[in-house]
């Protein structure tokens, strides 16, 4: 005995009862409903445009992320030498009191073995400016090296020139 209903539509999707008079009414209604219930469900497309799709999601995540790791690393930076340069500066203050002192020290001995108050202070004054200058002129032939001949002449293009003797 055949079964006066049947079921329209692949299995697991929701179908509806059809009449087994066979009328072309009812089962276009069924597939209508049918694509209905299929959009839906926003099943997406496979293939390539969604692998595409996911992997770019992936990249810009990943970026983002990097991103904000190095953004959060510069900061902490940033604090670390705004501190650095902080305590820097106390401590070239202590330094230099101490070097005052060690100096006032030097001129009273000096003032103590017989030497005139004038003399002891302008002795130790003139050696101070001559350290001093000495370390400017030291300071000025390290800055030398610091002035990134390799690397322009590197962007420029132009052939390695070998290095001057000192």
């Amino acid at each position: 005995m055949p079964p006066e209903t049947g079921s329209v539509g692949p299995p697991g999707y929701p179908h509806s009862t059809l009449s087994g008079e066979g009328s072309a009414a009812p089962q276009a209604e069924a597939v209508a409903q049918n694509d209905a219930s299929r959009a839906e469900a926003n099943l997406p497309p496979a293939g390539v445009f969604e692998a595409l799709s996911s992997a770019l999601a992936w990249a810009r995540t990943a970026l983002s992320s990097f991103l904000d790791l190095v953004s959060l690393e510069a900061q902490r930076a940033g604090l670390a030498l705004m501190w650095m340069v902080a305590v820097g500066v106390v401590a070239a203050v202590c330094i230099i009191a101490a070097w005052l002192g060690l100096m006032a020290a030097l001129a009273m001995g000096a003032i103590a073995l017989g030497c005139p108050p004038i003399a002891a202070v302008i002795v130790v004054a003139s050696v101070n400016l001559l350290a001093g200058a000495v370390l400017i002129h030291v300071c000025i032939g390290i800055s030398r090296d610091l002035l990134f001949s390799a690397t322009r002449r590197q962007l420029a293009g132009k052939p390695l020139v070998a290095p001057e003797p000192l």
